[in-house]
């Protein structure tokens, strides 16, 4: 019974302590998504063959698609469906993560505020893209004014970054930070480009009956995918050579009543590990 003989201690013991990986964070984030949309896109050619053979255009039945687009892929055909629900609920914390935190490296004001907005509205453009598929009860155009959401979104989180980075001089001060700038203002640029080919290749697909078109939006979507992970890539990279990661540290609120001056003092604070952003969460 020796081995199973609770010992009184002092409670707390410690002050709770977590330490997040930066890299870990960087995995889930930028590359889980993307990695896991072209999983399901591409185990679609082999377990939904007959699918795709039979896939027609909805205002053309007629016409044959040799490509399934994105929306098919990861909302409706199973069992890819539930891979990227899996993969969406593995990159979900880390972005909440992300999304509170990493804007606090810039001074506080509008551009942080901006930041912080618009990947919180990207995070919730992927969640209802995801919730509200092509054959839920909304129907198709609400799903599309969230995938509108998401793509406005990111560009407005690319735009912050590389006017922030600018506006401060970030890129000025290593030739490292200049040439991923430069890289980050590429990948924005061709994110753009190819959604705007994409939102022109549809309604010709489907008021011309056009295969090519069709084939053409379905090539951009997996694109934008696949960018939208590079620029997130690129900057949490960057984030990454100067902090190692997050410490989540809980505080002890004072007892008794600050108005009548019967707090008793917090505890002293733990310094934080070298090179983490402290995350502080009172209970």
């Amino acid at each position: 019974m020796g081995i199973l003989t609770i010992q009184p201690v002092p409670f707390p013991a410690r002050v709770p302590t977590s330490f997040l990986p930066i890299g870990w964070l960087i995995f889930f984030v930028a590359y889980l998504p993307a990695l896991t949309c072209y999983f399901c896109i591409g185990s679609t050619f082999i377990m939904q063959r007959d699918l795709i053979s039979n896939y027609s255009l909805s205002n053309c039945p007629h016409v044959k698609s040799p490509l399934p687009p994105i929306s098919y892929s990861i909302g409706k055909w199973e069992p890819q469906k539930h891979v990227w629900i899996i993969a969406l609920i593995l990159h979900l914390p880390s972005r909440l993560v992300l999304t509170r935190n990493v804007p606090q490296i810039y001074l506080p004001g509008l551009g942080r505020n901006i930041f912080f907005t618009a990947a919180t509205l990207e995070a919730l453009g992927l969640c209802c893209v995801t919730i509200f598929t092509v054959d839920s009860i909304i129907g198709f155009h609400a799903h599309a004014a969230f995938f509108v959401l998401w793509w406005v979104a990111t560009m407005w989180c690319m735009g912050i970054i590389i006017h922030l980075q600018r506006l401060i001089g970030q890129k000025d001060n290593d030739p490292h930070t200049m040439r991923m700038w430069w890289v980050k203002i590429y990948i924005m640029a061709a994110f753009f480009s190819i959604s705007v080919c994409a939102s022109i290749s549809y309604p010709i697909s489907q008021n011309a009956c056009s295969i090519i078109a069709f084939t053409i939006f379905c090539l951009c979507e997996y694109s934008v995918v696949g960018l939208n992970a590079a620029f997130w890539a690129v900057y949490l990279t960057e984030f990454a050579r100067e902090f190692d990661g997050f410490q989540v540290t809980a505080v002890i609120l004072p007892k008794g009543n600050l108005s009548d001056g019967t707090a008793t003092p917090l505890e002293e604070e733990q310094e934080p590990l070298p090179g983490a952003l402290v995350v502080k969460v009172a209970y």
